[in-house]
């Protein structure tokens, strides 16, 4: 373990001002996925000069995926590495949670994505995955609709193909969400529309009336297109531009209308609305430094009514069974390394 005394306070997440007005915003974006390959086995200046964390902090694992032999690891963050001789080089990974983690340390050093892409592009990076996420709690248009005017011939898009899922209750026959997948997910720009609030009323176990209105929009990106669309954000540094040409550019909603040739069918007036409102996008960023909350998940939720059955036993009997177990157990390197995040301000763990 590194030998520091940061502060025990660390624990929860530290929302922005931004953050705090998400219910104010009808309509936000956020980056959501992030995939970028370097061609050089140089683990030391990536992580110093592109990811700015330090090494010390991270957790070394020999494996990995997509070829890659072995990985730098911070929770959801993940740099890559292959044998030497492999043009794979180096691969930095952010999922969704490694984007929200991540968003702390670019906040610790005062920095944008902007700053990361731009970081990314200097050193020859190349990317080959980013996703946009654009969450809806205005809801512009129900997504069933979206699915019914799919099925009425109501949808102009260049994709040629569009995929559809969704739930219903079986006592009730409500609708239980609904997910409209634009394109093919091999193609190098796929879309995807669902409701949220209902993917997350099943995930935690809540009515979906808890969480309100909530749609998410998400833009997949790859190779060529997420290249291009990064290098047009460090440009404008805003989502006009690349929100507009993913969305516009391959999805049109129209009206019907008879003796008038599909193709000059009238933009539908929710469309549009939605569509000039995604030209007003601003980078939305939700900062989490909430580390290996799944670790924390599971000893809550497998371990903790053993924990609690032992302490009750012990207090009946006038043992101390449960704080000896604790205090006689060896941490592994991984809690250790564990241990060191959760203690360490983000401020600390950046370089």
């Amino acid at each position: 373990m590194t030998t520091q005394n940061p502060p025990l306070a660390n624990r929860g997440v530290v929302m922005s001002e931004t953050e705090k007005n998400t219910d104010t915003e009808p309509l936000t974006a956020m980056v959501d996925y992030i995939r970028v390959t370097f061609k050089t086995h140089d683990m030391d200046f990536i992580l110093e000069h592109v990811v700015h964390l330090k090494k010390a902090y991270m957790r070394e694992l020999q494996s990995g995926f997509y070829g890659y032999i072995g990985t730098f690891q911070l929770d959801a963050i993940k740099v890559f590495y292959s044998k030497a001789g492999d043009n794979r080089g180096i691969l930095v990974e952010l999922s969704g949670k490694g984007c929200r983690q991540f968003e702390s340390f670019l906040n610790a050093r005062k920095k944008t994505w902007f700053d990361f892409f731009k970081d990314c592009i200097d050193h020859g990076g190349t990317f080959t995955r980013f996703d946009l996420a654009l969450d809806d709690r205005k809801i512009y248009f129900p997504i069933p609709m979206l699915l019914e005017k799919v099925k009425n011939g109501e949808a102009i898009s260049r994709f040629r193909k569009t995929d559809y899922n969704g739930s219903l209750d079986i006592e009730s026959g409500t609708n239980g969400g609904t997910t409209l997948y634009f394109g093919s997910k091999k193609s190098e720009a796929y879309l995807c529309f669902y409701e949220k609030n209902y993917e997350q009323a099943a995930k935690y176990n809540q009515d979906v009336e808890d969480i309100g209105e909530w749609n998410r929009y998400e833009l997949r990106l790859k190779n060529e297109r997420a290249q291009t669309a990064i290098e047009v954000l460090i440009k404008s540094q805003n989502l006009r531009d690349i929100a507009l040409s993913i969305i516009n550019n391959y999805l049109r909603f129209v009206d019907a209308e008879e003796d008038v040739s599909r193709r000059h069918w009238k933009t539908s007036p929710f469309w549009e609305e939605f569509i000039g409102d995604v030209g007003k996008l601003r980078l939305y960023v939700k900062p989490e430094q909430d580390f290996y909350e799944k670790s924390r998940r599971w000893l809550q939720n497998s371990c903790a009514p053993t924990m609690k059955m032992v302490l009750e036993a012990d207090q009946a009997l006038g043992r101390q069974d449960l704080s000896d177990m604790i205090v006689n157990a060896e941490l592994s390197p991984k809690q250790e390394k564990m241990l060191d995040v959760l203690l360490a301000k983000p401020e600390e763990m950046v370089c």
